[in-house]
């Protein structure tokens, strides 16, 4: 198989102009330049799939429900919906509606988390590559009994039934404020022991760090009770985890909205990657995540959408932009480069989920894992290919879309179909 462009972005080298990619067995072969027998995409710019780094593609079909809830107000009202008023149906049709909207968008690989058997059934029987995070809750004592014991005894069957060559099964103990800390120490031994992917919340919100750190705020009036036990002890989110020994694990963060110079240097100083999801901050006001600084702490980045429920969109090339566009807001020098924010949309994205051997660049012996970009034709220099696809490029410009060399994209008429099925849950 070959596909020829107008412009190829490696990522891993400079964009090249009237280049093709061989495929062969579902991986790149080599990258050459243009040969008159090639079948040419004209106005096109080929380029790896993209990487969403974290994301809950179970609420896809919540979207635009409580769009003006504060963020620990639409916690509350979403776990409400997804355990009491969600049949397994909905939760099915609603995850084929985010892998169907992900895949049109030019995602290939995913790091999804949820708790919901439903859900990894569906992102186990679609094309998409990933990882899902099996999420993990336990505040009270008892309860996080009963979540170990579950885990101890679902766990191997979920992994056995749903794991494939394209689909990793990890951990999330879900975050610092709803996992107790000796909780997670436990997962944090039991995970490096089965050498799995661990994946979880951190640092996200200012009531977060009130509760954390304080033991104030909303989250702690509505944990009173349930975690009266608690110890706190006036550090911080990213501190209090350090304890318990789950960074060892080395696991993929999302959020890391809430974090000092002090709290990035120990997440850098365990090797921990981190997603970063600029609008699913913006809009609950969490705030700007330091992503200059991270960088020069030498911490791995990727790009998550979170879910379509936080966020509304699966648009990561709309993700990219609004992260650069925050982080030249914030003033400060250097800021970060048109050419690295694609590359957190790809190899970094990678990186961050440990697949970056396998994915992430246009390089011989990877995955086939590639999207066409519909781009104008009158561009002749490779930086504005780079300045196009962040400042311009949006899901909608996205033609094609191969997985392991093979075409991946959703028919319209499926997606159509999906959110008329869903149609009644407008009413939740």
């Amino acid at each position: 198989m070959i596909l020829a462009a107008e412009w190829v972005l490696p990522i891993t080298a400079p964009p090249l102009r009237n280049h093709a990619i061989e495929i062969q067995n579902g991986l790149i072969k080599k990258l050459r330049p243009l040969r008159p027998s090639d079948p040419f995409l004209p106005r096109t710019c080929l380029m790896p799939g993209l990487v969403n780094a974290h994301t809950h593609l179970a609420y896809t079909a919540l979207r635009n429900l409580w769009d003006d809830r504060p963020f620990f107000g639409w916690i509350r009202k979403l776990t409400e919906v997804k355990y009491m008023k969600l049949t397994e149906e909905d939760i099915m049709a609603s995850t084929q509606l985010g892998v169907s909207e992900c895949l049109h968008a030019g995602i290939t690989t995913v790091a999804d988390m949820s708790d919901l058997e439903p859900a990894l059934r569906i992102l186990s029987n679609s094309p998409l590559r990933g990882i899902f995070y099996w999420e993990i809750f336990g505040v009270e004592k008892h309860a996080a009994r009963q979540s170990w014991q579950k885990l101890q005894k679902e766990f191997p069957r979920l992994v056995r039934q749903y794991s494939t060559e394209r689909l990793q099964i990890g951990i999330s103990p879900h975050a610092s404020y709803t996992v107790r800390p000796e909780f997670f120490t436990r997962i944090a031994k039991w995970s490096r022991a089965e050498h799995l992917p661990v994946s979880f919340h951190l640092a996200e919100s200012k009531a977060e760090e009130q509760f954390i750190s304080r033991g104030k705020g909303p989250i702690a009036d509505f944990l009173r009770t349930r975690a009266a036990d608690w110890k706190i002890k006036g550090r911080s989110s990213t501190e209090h985890l350090a304890r318990t020994g789950i960074f060892y694990t080395k696991p993929l963060v999302a959020h890391v909205v809430q974090a000092r110079l002090s709290d990035l240097q120990i997440l850098a100083r365990y090797g921990v990657s981190v997603a970063h999801c600029p609008k699913s901050n913006a809009k609950f006001g969490h705030g700007i995540a330091p992503i200059t600084k991270m960088k020069e702490c030498g911490l791995v980045i990727g790009l998550g959408s979170d879910s379509a429920a936080s966020n509304n969109r699966f648009d990561l090339f709309e993700e990219a932009r609004f992260a650069l566009l925050q982080q030249r807001v914030r003033g400060r020098k250097p800021s970060l480069t048109e050419q690295q924010i694609l590359e957190l949309l790809t190899i970094e994205g990678a990186r961050a989920m440990g697949l970056q051997k396998r994915i992430g660049s246009i390089d011989a012996g990877k995955e086939a894992d590639i999207i066409a970009i519909r781009i104008p034709t009158y561009y002749a220099d490779s930086q504005q290919v780079v300045n196009h696809m962040v400042h311009n490029a949006t899901a909608s410009d996205v033609q094609h879309v191969w997985i392991n060399g093979k075409p991946a994209t959703a028919p319209e008429g499926d997606v159509a179909k999906l959110y008329e099925k869903l149609s009644h849950l407008n009413d939740v």
